[in-house]
This record gives structure tokens, C-alpha cells and sequence, in this order.
């Protein structure tokens, strides 16, 4: 076998692998881009808050017990605001559409990754305070008992937790009507026969 059979072979060879990463690519980003439509779906969810539509709205969240919600306030596994189960993180995002301000998600600038059957993100956004928070001090009053009744935890914990989230919720209320609280979002999700499907969802806030 001469040189040029040796070139022309390793060029055949460099040509191959090119188009394999450019399918490969291009299959990629088409499921980045159908993760992205589903996190548009779930703003859309949180635009409308209409809870004759909160059943079909669960179906984008993977079908196990294992799946997790964790709010701005969680610290402890299984503690405030860190749901698990359909039926615990369909509760709280009733809770969210029903009491909860305006919420805006980046979803063009989601950042997205992929490695097999799972996808991972990271965005940015706002809740805007609305006037439901006067509608909402009796359903947080009643957080506020849950917490200090909580005989999971001791009773220094107890008090520390309730008074931080009482606190937290009157300092919305000072912030007054149109106020804007930036939030970070990050998710898990699983590929499926029915799509991609949120397993875990996480909203944190910066300390202020």
C-alpha cells in the first residue's frame, strides 16, 4: 500500500467521523430543543394558573414517587418547602398558582445539557408581587402552625424555621405591589415514551 492509499484512506476515515459528530450534533440540539419547549410549556402552566388544567399540567413531571419539588425555603430533606411525590408537589404548585406573584421564566436562555435518557438546566427569572398576598396570610399563617408543629425537627428548629418564613413573607408584604424577586431555576429531566419529563425542580433565591 502506497502513501497516497494511506492519505486517501485517513481522509475517508476523518470525513466519517466529521459526519457522524455533525448527526450527532444536530440530533442534540433538536433535544435540547424539545427540553426547551417543555420548560416553555411549564411557564405557560404558571402563566395561566388555571387549575382545571392542573391534572394535565402533572403530566409533564416524570410518573414516580421519587419525583421532587424544592422550594426557596427548603433546608432539610423532606422538610418546609422540599415536596416529593405527585400528589405533595401537586399540592404546592396548586399552592403557587392560587397565592403565589407573576412568574417569569428566561426560557430562550435556558442553558441545557444532555447525556442520554437525562437532561439537565439552568435559567434565571422573576416573581412579580401581586395583590393575592393579602388573599394569601391565612394559607401562610397556616404554614407558619405546620412548621412549629413539626415533631420531626426539636423545637429550637422549629421556632427558627417559622419565624424565618414568617419573616420572609412580611418583608414580601413591605415590598409592596409590582415588586420583583429574582429566583435561579434548575431541573432534572428524564426522556420517556411520552417526552421529556421533569424529575426535580428547584427554585432558590439570593440571600437579601
Amino acid at each position: 500500500m502506497s502513501i497516497d492509499d494511506l492519505r486517501k484512506g485517513h481522509g475517508k476515515f476523518k470525513t466519517k467521523i466529521k459526519m457522524e459528530t455533525n448527526q450527532e450534533n444536530i440530533s442534540n440540539n433538536h433535544q435540547v430543543e424539545q427540553v426547551r419547549e417543555v420548560l416553555q410549556l411549564f411557564q405557560d402552566g404558571y402563566i395561566s394558573r388555571d387549575a382545571s388544567k392542573l391534572d394535565q399540567f402533572m403530566e409533564f413531571f416524570y410518573p414516580s414517587e421519587e419525583i421532587e419539588l424544592i422550594g426557596i425555603g427548603a433546608s432539610v430533606r423532606g422538610g418546609n418547602e422540599w415536596f416529593q411525590g405527585v400528589e405533595a408537589v401537586r399540592d404546592i404548585i396548586a399552592g403557587d398558582w392560587e397565592y403565589w406573584g407573576n412568574v417569569l421564566l428566561d426560557v430562550s436562555e435556558a442553558k441545557i445539557s444532555i447525556q442520554g435518557d437525562v437532561a439537565w438546566l439552568s435559567t434565571t427569572g422573576s416573581i412579580e408581587q401581586t395583590s393575592t398576598h393579602d388573599e394569601a396570610l391565612k394559607f401562610y399563617l397556616e404554614q407558619m402552625k405546620d412548621l412549629l408543629e413539626d415533631e420531626h425537627v426539636d423545637q429550637d428548629t422549629r421556632l427558627v424555621e417559622a419565624t424565618h418564613f414568617g419573616m420572609r413573607r412580611l418583608r414580601e408584604r413591605l415590598k409592596g405591589k409590582g415588586y420583583k424577586w429574582s429566583f435561579v431555576l434548575t431541573a432534572v429531566l428524564i426522556y420517556t415514551a411520552d417526552g421529556w419529563r421533569f424529575h426535580t425542580i428547584h427554585w432558590s433565591m439570593p440571600v437579601d
